[in-house]
């Protein structure tokens, strides 16, 4: 996939490139998401606590597993303007690695679509604000995706091993990402699953080698804390708790977001159950990709986040467009670009700070999300209809 993607990857190296420059000219270097890795990292290699500690910033805690940690370690022997100069290097690779990945799973799924280089240069400026936050702060949501994007195209591929490993340390990471076991349960995709649950009860285990039994419980118990904590001292407006409680007036509670999170998961298992049955042997993969990717995309609108991890939309994105390129379909193509004013220009350089405030406070990018979602199995949909006229037809 590196040579029909090269112009792309030129592309996509010039602006990471560039943005490093700039953030390096104009002082703006501080990766403080990546601050916080970094410095918890140095805190496990050198045997001090990694959590209630402040890193950077005051909201500068460590939230994840310490597994997640151990990625980092290696970098803690640089200073740290170099470690987080070769993470952005990284980062960028991580981009150009999640855009050749999605177009293997869209030949897997569409079949050959014309003008890759361009599809993944229109794919890369819809989540371009987004991703600029994303290497601003230095977090590790390209390498989640790009986790993603494997796991489920090794799924689709029929290697539930690269498969469940991918999917697995993924779900470690971040386990609010385990909204993908849905359609997989459905699915009985047991092999996938099981090798995945393997894969985090490894990574789940590995400290305790490192820090004992006993240390290893503390820190499991310190990181429940930490996450309870964090959950306890920011908002996100994104949350479809949140634009319900805004729209109507009312307030906003964790019961509301639970139920919220049960709905999308009965709502997914109804999906694929819907999809198992109604199958079409002409597009026999489509619906499984679609299933996976939405519960990634929908996470985002669920849980308390950053407004980067509306980046996990990316598939859904590439797979919109490689319907547009495979088919002129001007529905699609209106109600795509409808959805991408919301989704993809939340800056304040294009609409001003007390614009872009008052239009974070609303949820604005959480509902584009959903649009988004929507136009997605819109185009699918779409796209099942001419299977069944055409297999209806006469030779």
């Amino acid at each position: 996939m590196f040579r029909p993607l090269r112009p792309f990857y030129i592309f996509a190296a010039v602006l990471v490139l560039a943005a490093l420059v700039l953030e390096q000219v104009n002082g703006r270097f501080w990766l403080n998401d990546f601050r916080v890795y970094y410095m918890a990292a140095t805190n496990l290699r050198d045997g001090l606590p990694i959590y209630g500690v402040v890193f950077g910033e005051d909201t500068g805690l460590y939230k994840y597993l310490p597994f997640a940690l151990y990625f980092f370690v290696p970098l803690t022997y640089f200073d740290f303007e170099t470690a987080a100069t070769v993470h952005w290097l990284l980062m960028g690779a991580m981009l150009m690695a999640c855009f050749a990945v999605m177009e293997r799973a869209m030949v897997r799924i569409v079949g050959p679509v014309r003008r890759p280089a361009l599809r993944a240069t229109l794919g890369l400026l819809c989540i371009v604000v987004l991703l600029v936050r994303e290497l601003h702060l230095g977090n590790i949501n390209l390498g989640l995706i790009f986790l993603v994007l494997w796991g489920v195209e090794r799924h689709l591929a029929g290697k539930p091993c690269s498969a469940g490993i991918a999917l697995g340390i993924a779900w470690l990471i971040k386990p609010y990402l385990l909204l993908m076991i849905v359609p997989l349960v459905v699915r009985r995709a047991w092999k996938t699953l099981g090798i995945a649950f393997a894969a985090m009860g490894a990574g789940l285990l590995l400290p305790m080698l490192n820090e004992g039994p006993a240390g290893w419980l503390e820190q499991l118990r310190e990181w429940g804390q930490a996450v309870a904590r964090h959950n306890l001292t920011i908002e996100s407006p994104d949350r479809l708790g949140s634009i319900l409680a805004n729209t109507f007036h009312t307030a906003h509670s964790t019961a509301l977001d639970l139920a919220l999170i049960a709905l999308a998961g009965a709502l997914l298992a109804a999906v694929t159950w819907t999809n198992m049955r109604r199958e079409n042997p002409k597009d026999p993969i489509a619906d499984r990709a679609l299933e996976l990717w939405t519960a990634c995309a929908l996470v985002p609108n669920l849980v308390i986040t950053d407004q980067q991890h509306f980046m996990f939309s990316l598939p859904l994105i590439l797979y919109i467009l490689a319907r547009l390129f495979t088919r002129k379909d001007t529905l699609v193509l209106v109600l795509f670009l409808l959805a991408l004013v919301p989704y993809a220009t939340r800056s304040s350089d294009l609409w001003g700070t007390a614009l872009e405030d008052a239009l974070m406070g609303h949820g604005v990018l959480g509902m584009g999300n959903l649009f988004l979602v929507a136009v997605a199995w819109t185009a699918h949909a779409r796209r099942h209809a001419e299977i069944r006229i055409s297999a209806q037809l006469p030779n």
